[in-house]
């Protein structure tokens, strides 16, 4: 068991590290082929990947289409320091680990990989963030689906659960289902590949 969630593990974080490299990469030739060869690895990755029944309760969630019905909040986190929300992202979730040119392993590395801005439309538990527009950074659970990218995803709105302290709020992992998880890295793997066959996107 302990052996599929780690192979999981390395083909998602290989995905997204590629797909943030296509992502942060220039209009130049060079970067366009980066781009390709990013995606087309992540065709691989993804399609090779495999799902097992014994990995399929780890797998979460950051932004949920329905109200999550179990949060596994850190265990040092009061129940009434939990915010669940329904928010609506703004932007495409930026990755916080930007390219090293040396070509060695980047340094401090952070927990969390991922940032993005959020509007709060309302809360359903919690205190309320004093502001309507508020970042969160999320990505430090072991197997996640990725934050909304294409087009569709960004104009839906969703439930997160989050919660603050003196470096902003963290979003907390929820459960997704295997099919639900699925079927929303195939929508990104493919809104990745048509923008990287296009210099315009």
């Amino acid at each position: 068991m302990m052996k599929d969630i780690r192979t999981t593990t390395m083909r998602q974080r290989l995905v997204c590290e590629f797909a943030a490299a296509s992502e942060s990469s220039s209009g130049s030739r060079s970067s366009l082929i980066r781009s390709l060869v990013s995606c087309l690895v992540c065709v691989v990755l993804i399609g090779a990947a495999t799902i097992s029944k014994a990995t399929a309760d780890g797998l979460l969630t950051y932004f949920s289409d329905d109200v999550p019905q179990e949060i596994r909040k850190p265990k040092a986190l009061a129940d009434d320091h939990v915010v669940l929300a329904r928010v609506r992202v703004l932007n495409r979730p930026a990755y916080l680990i930007g390219e090293n040119q040396s070509g060695q392993p980047p340094r401090n590395v952070p927990h969390e990989r991922w940032s993005a801005w959020l509007q709060v439309l309302d809360v359903i538990r919690g205190k309320r963030p004093e502001l309507e527009r508020i970042n969160v950074t999320f990505g430090g659970d072991v197997t996640y689906a990725r934050g909304p990218r294409t087009p569709y995803q960004l104009a839906q709105e969703y439930f997160v659960a989050m919660y603050e302290d003196s470096s902003g709020y963290h979003l907390i992992g929820v459960p997704i289902s295997p099919a639900k998880y699925n079927e929303w890295q195939r929508v990104i793997t493919e809104s990745d590949l048509e923008r990287a066959g296009s210099p315009l996107k």
